[in-house]
């Protein structure tokens, strides 16, 4: 069976995320590697349990113009503190998933989670990343 979910942006929905902590927009993205991937423009939380689900990293561009746009799973992330961390190189977030707010229609969450690996959050067996491990 397949599930289809509404991740909603953090910004304008009035909602705010369980733990203000788990608010990392603005921060740069570094991947495993160090190389920079971007900045995290949005989060995508699921309102029922107000929990961070996907980062926006926005890469390219020139002030914002012909920026990217990539999806990337919090489980993807292995720390946080002046930076978002990856456990994926840049290549791979690059080669990923688009986003765009404007599009109509549900995205297809489940093939992001597949190419980055990890169980969606609304399946069996799916393990609570804790992605702001501040150690990372």
């Amino acid at each position: 069976m397949t599930r289809t979910l509404e991740l909603l942006p953090l910004a304008g929905t009035g909602f705010g995320l369980a733990d203000d902590q788990d608010d990392v927009r603005g921060m740069t993205v570094l991947d495993v590697r160090d190389h920079r991937v971007g900045e995290v423009e949005e989060i995508l939380l699921d309102a029922d349990e107000r929990r961070a689900r996907m980062l926006v990293v926005a890469s390219g561009g020139v002030l914002g113009l012909g920026d990217h746009h990539r999806l990337v799973p919090v489980d993807a992330v292995s720390g946080v503190r002046a930076h978002v961390r990856l456990e994926r190189s840049d290549l791979h977030v690059e080669s990923g998933f688009d986003y765009d707010p404007d599009l109509p229609g549900p995205v297809d969450y489940r093939a992001v989670y597949n190419y980055f690996g990890y169980t969606p959050f609304w399946e069996d067996g799916y393990r609570e990343p804790y992605f702001l491990d501040r150690r990372g």
